[in-house]
């Protein structure tokens, strides 16, 4: 009961923050007094929020909708697509074209299509991915009047926690997913293997604990990677227990469970070093993949060939099974770092509409369905009934596949539902627990809220700074974090490198900011 409370002085103090910071901005309509307080509610099976029945499809003119996001393009994405335009077309006179790009390309992708004004609707945005530095240069709709008209369903379905961490000097660009509010950090294994070898991971605390298992998959599993890693994704990355406010690129971080606000660069912290000489011994005796620093791979791509034990991930209740559905093996998950909710939780994973769409309307539309029509959502996560998938028989909400589909070949199957729309409506696997949904529920009260809730960075003061930073944080982070390099010899050339480019001047500036956002709160 206590955390209840806890969660709830939060999310007034949240709302009454951006508030503030929204006061002198446009009056647009905001979600702070519409958003239902039901962090798991299903929305409707076949609806659109009230206003879904106000819209007459037939007064509509015809109009197609991209829908861009990171991921590998599908087979069947055609046959997808003609199946939800079906209802599209029936309710708000849409057609919906799906166009994923590879994560390699992903962010020259977006770059070039908000400078040249390439048509878009629908985009995939997050913390972690600039959010913030696109808001800033123009990139995406302001979204609290739309959703005020076309997003009821969004609004009285979604956490209103999610919605205000999601704000931007108290102006919504980009729609969460509807999920849990919360992550931990650690690691998915291959359930199979681990059970080959009697592996017992309840001792697991730190990274260096991982090393034993590692050793045992090297020495006896020739064909299969013990750690995999790519550029973009690592274990000292992921698993390092600092809140870096979703964008690592910026320093500045706050430890987590610290209640001290003194900002840290992760990259001169002891343990940071420490870290990456792990990872450099591991890497030196074949534990790691060699094209790690190189690899933009994401790991659920290579763990479907069989051929990685060990990945890092972000990790909430039900993980692994939901991976297994994806991954066509058996997973288990290893908690490193237990939850937290930062800003950048809530903020991970959401869909803006692009400043390049030529009806924004529309757009809303289609993403107030995707949080309201369990019909359309499902047709986008998992395909279509009967060719991709099947329902466990007695049970309309798990599914399964096909019988006679080789998991590791299918034809639909891009593993992104976690970047759409409710996933409250999402169906389950079979292997997945009934009640997947009340443990996303716990895990949200279970979880500890960061000192900076709530706060966003604004590097409007420090762009070039941050410009020249970014450039060298790519030359040096993949080669560090995957331990392909000498700690010892590099990481003080990326310091040093770092600080001449005004790597202080950012952190003090991020400083004044996170100080002014506290005393606001108090």
């Amino acid at each position: 009961m206590l955390r209840k409370k806890k969660r709830l002085v939060l999310l007034v103090m949240l709302a009454a923050m951006l508030a503030l910071a929204a006061c002198g901005g446009s009056g647009g309509g905001g979600s702070d007094s519409k958003g239902g307080a039901n962090s798991g509610n299903g929305g409707s099976s076949s609806g659109g929020g009230d206003q879904a029945a106000e819209i007459d499809a037939s007064k509509l003119p015809p109009y197609e909708v991209i829908l861009m996001y990171p991921g590998s393009p599908q087979p069947d994405e055609k046959l997808v697509e003609e199946a939800m335009n079906k209802i599209l077309k029936e309710k708000i006179n849409a057609t919906i074209d799906i166009q994923p790009i590879d994560w390699g390309a992903w962010n020259d992708k977006m770059n070039l299509m908000f400078a040249s004004g390439e048509k878009a609707d629908l985009v995939f945005t997050a913390s972690w991915n600039g959010h913030v530095d696109n808001v800033t240069k123009g990139a995406f709709v302001e979204l609290d009047g739309l959703l005020e008209k076309y997003g009821q369903g969004i609004l009285e379905s979604i956490d209103p926690f999610l919605l205000e961490g999601a704000r931007v000097k108290g102006k919504l660009y980009a729609v969460p997913t509807n999920k849990e509010i919360a992550a931990s950090w650690g690691v998915l294994v291959r359930k199979d293997l681990a059970d080959k070898y009697n592996m017992d991971f309840s001792n697991v605390k730190t990274l260096a604990d991982l090393e034993p298992f590692l050793q045992i998959i090297k020495e006896n599993e020739p064909d299969v990677t013990p750690l995999f890693q790519s550029s973009t994704q690592t274990l000292v990355g992921y698993v390092n227990g600092y809140d870096n406010f979703g964008d690592p690129g910026v320093p500045g971080s706050v430890k987590f469970g610290s209640t001290d606000p003194t900002l840290k660069y992760l990259i001169e912290e002891p343990e940071y070093l420490e870290n990456l000489r792990l990872l450099r011994s591991w890497y030196l005796k074949g534990y790691i993949n060699e094209d790690a620093p190189t690899s933009t791979l994401q790991a659920n791509e290579t763990a479907r060939t069989g051929r990685v034990f060990m990945w890092p991930e972000s990790l909430k209740p039900g993980k692994d099974k939901e991976m297994e559905s994806t991954i066509g093996f058996p997973l288990t998950q290893i908690e490193i770092v237990p939850p937290y909710i930062t800003t950048a939780d809530t903020t991970n994973s959401m869909i803006g509409i692009s400043r390049t769409s030529k009806d924004p309307e529309r757009a809303m539309m289609v993403l107030n369905l995707l949080h309201t029509d369990k019909e359309l959502l499902n047709l986008l996560d998992w395909g279509i009934e009967g060719v991709h998938y099947v329902k466990v028989p007695g049970n309309d909400n798990m599914i399964k596949l096909p019988d006679g589909v080789d998991p590791s070949k299918r034809a639909y199957n891009h593993g992104s539902q976690w970047m759409f729309g409710n996933q409250f409506l999402s169906y389950l696997w079979e292997n997945e627990a009934p009640d997947k949904w009340e443990q996303f529920r716990k895990f949200n009260e279970s979880a500890e809220p960061s000192l900076s809730l709530g706060f966003t960075f604004d590097p409007s003061n420090v762009k070039a700074e941050l410009a020249v930073l970014n450039n060298i944080r790519d030359e040096f982070t993949a080669a560090l974090e995957t331990g392909s390099v000498d700690p010892d010899e590099v990481l003080p050339k990326y310091i040093e490198k770092a600080k001449e480019a005004g790597a202080y001047k950012v952190l003090q500036e991020k400083q004044r900011q996170l100080e002014e956002f506290l005393a606001a709160k108090k």
